[in-house]
């Protein structure tokens, strides 16, 4: 005999459940939209910023040109396997982007 499994057997509590999840799955669909957004946002900001050196003077681009070399290596150190959809991955390119993005923010304040 296989082991029967438990059932909900209040209807209404059975009901609010699904309404919270699916709301819940609403929701999670936003947040989702919202930070992949973000995440674009800041991609796009970090691709100016890099586009836009080499047009300043000679001693700030010393200082740009080693801090381009970070931004390389930061993200040289990622290591994401998109295919599997992890979670971790999303984490590991939003601290790489928020590296990246701190080290152009103090470049532009050494103008």
């Amino acid at each position: 005999m296989t082991p029967t499994r438990p059932q909900i057997t209040n209807p209404r509590l059975r009901k609010d459940l699904v309404i919270g999840l699916e709301h819940l799955r609403s929701e999670t669909r936003e947040i989702s939209r919202l930070y992949v957004a973000n995440l674009q946002r800041d991609l796009v900001q970090l691709i100016d910023f890099i586009n836009a050196a080499g047009t300043g003077k000679p001693n700030r681009q010393r200082h740009l040109s080693s801090t381009l070399a970070l931004m390389k290596q930061t993200l040289d150190e990622i290591t994401i396997k998109p295919e599997k959809g992890r979670r971790k991955d999303l984490r590991r390119i939003e601290q790489a982007i928020r590296s990246m993005m701190k080290l152009a923010l103090n470049n532009k304040t050494h103008v």
